[in-house]
């Protein structure tokens, strides 16, 4: 069944085998990105190179540090439009994603939009629940004047921050928005990659190869590890368990957030055939 948004997309006219590789390519940069992004903001954090020259509780927190703040946006944009606009077969099917429902298809399109909305509505409050000050974000107009003596060569007045939107970031679109991504991240990961999509994948019978039943063992567990952290996300951050403090203390959002990323990211890699040993 085709989905009824095919029609407002671009229909490729390259051979299946070819669409295929490209495919494995996107997923591969997809992969790559998302593993890319917790380990910046852990390496930044721990050699403390960028003000406030600390590890932040979340890497959704890393969106008001000067110049990783940028990398976070960047990455979450980039995955999100390649998710949005390039995994759609538009009902000619294509080698590694010949069992990709339309209601999958569209689900995979609203996964993009979640992760661009995750940048475009950034996260509220203080990196830890202990600290009382919190990062802001602000946009400022410089005015320069160094020939006066005794001033500062730069004066500057706050133009626009995005505390000001607290009426927005208090209705917690970036939480609902990450936890849909994760959501259908980890779907995908356990459900939609452990599916047969390549005639190569399958042995006499219905008997699959080797390196396919290698391949589910991992998008099982990288499913199981992103559905895992979810739940403890919503667990750690409500306070349903652990007191606030202790776990802001530990950094354990940024953790989780990490591992689901990592988890996400090689699962990817692998559905983009990057890891030879475990194609067929």
């Amino acid at each position: 069944m085709i989905s009824p948004l095919a029609k407002f997309m671009p229909v490729s006219k390259a051979p299946p085998d070819m669409r295929a590789h490209a495919f494995e390519k996107v997923s591969r940069a997809i992969g790559f990105v998302a593993i890319a992004l917790p380990l910046v903001c852990l390496i930044a954090g721990v050699i403390r190179f960028i003000p406030p020259n600390d590890l932040q509780n979340s890497i959704s927190h890393f969106y008001y540090i000067p110049f990783l703040g940028d990398f976070f946006v960047g990455c979450l944009i980039f995955n999100g439009i390649l998710l949005l606009f390039m995994f759609h077969t538009n009902g000619v099917p294509v080698p590694g994603w010949q069992n990709l429902s339309s209601r999958e298809s569209l689900m995979m399109r609203f996964a993009g939009v979640s992760s661009i909305m995750i940048a475009l509505f950034p996260t509220g409050g203080p990196s830890d629940s202990y600290k009382k000050s919190e990062l802001i974000r602000v946009f400022t107009q410089f005015t320069k004047d160094p020939l006066q003596a005794g001033e500062p060569i730069a004066k500057s007045t706050p133009e626009f921050d995005f505390q000001s939107l607290h009426w927005l970031l208090d209705l917690y679109w970036h939480q609902v928005f990450a936890g849909v991504m994760f959501a259908i991240l980890a779907y995908f990961t356990f459900c939609v990659f452990t599916r047969v999509h390549m005639d190569s994948s399958r042995l006499e019978g219905d008997e699959l190869t080797p390196q396919k039943l290698k391949r589910n063992r991992y998008y099982r567990f990288f499913g199981i590890v992103i559905a895992f952290c979810i739940v403890g996300l919503v667990i750690g951050v409500f306070g349903l368990v652990i007191p606030l403090d202790t776990w802001d203390h530990y950094n354990a959002t940024f953790a989780l957030e990490a591992f689901a990323l990592l988890a996400f990211g090689f699962a990817w890699l692998i559905k983009g055939r990057y890891f030879t040993s475990l194609n067929d």
